[in-house]
């Protein structure tokens, strides 16, 4: 259930096994949605899902297709290759959204997949449909969250740096364009 609605999603992984090229150029042309997933702890990765982000836009060109940049393994700290700065500031330049998640301690993951569906919705439906969906589903905010947010933007107005981040898509609302 998301926003009270009922959504199913079906996953096709096919990138690390050693399926057909003919399957996976069919995933690029017909998916409705891309989660592209890099380790944290590994950079090889992060620089895969940076040429697989390439390779959907040349495949997408003129579609507005949903991607969300994933970066994987956030509880691995000590073993970190990838900052989420870099993460972030790759969305940014692929116009993508980013989050990162841990799938072993389930940090960020419903959050990732609720996202995901929430950015299909807003693409597929009127605009009426998604006005009556955000009236309807209000998501209450923690008391933390609201003053992270005030900080922030305070912050923000006086560091460059974070000024960047504020303004950039890419954070981690993933129920917004």
């Amino acid at each position: 259930m998301v926003d009270e609605e009922e959504a199913s999603i079906v996953l096709y992984d096919v990138w690390e096994q050693d399926n057909s090229p003919w399957l996976k150029e069919q995933c690029m042309k017909l998916g409705d949605a891309y989660i592209i997933v890099y380790s944290v702890t590994d950079r090889s990765s992060f620089e895969k899902a940076s040429e697989l982000r390439i390779q959907l836009r040349r495949a997408r060109q003129s579609e507005d297709i949903p991607i969300i940049l994933v970066g994987n393994k956030s509880d691995l700290v000590r073993s970190r290759e990838v900052a989420k700065d870099e993460g972030s500031a790759c969305a940014v330049v692929f116009d993508c959204k980013f989050i990162e998640t841990s799938a072993s301690l389930h940090h960020n993951v419903l959050d990732l997949f609720q996202g995901i569906v929430r950015q299909v919705r807003l693409r597929r439906d009127t605009k009426e449909d998604n006005a009556r969906r955000m009236a309807s589903c209000k998501r209450r905010e923690s008391i933390s969250k609201k003053a992270r947010r005030f900080l922030g933007r305070m912050v923000a107005r006086k560091n460059k740096k974070m000024a960047f981040r504020q303004k950039s898509k890419s954070c981690h609302d993933l129920s917004v364009l």
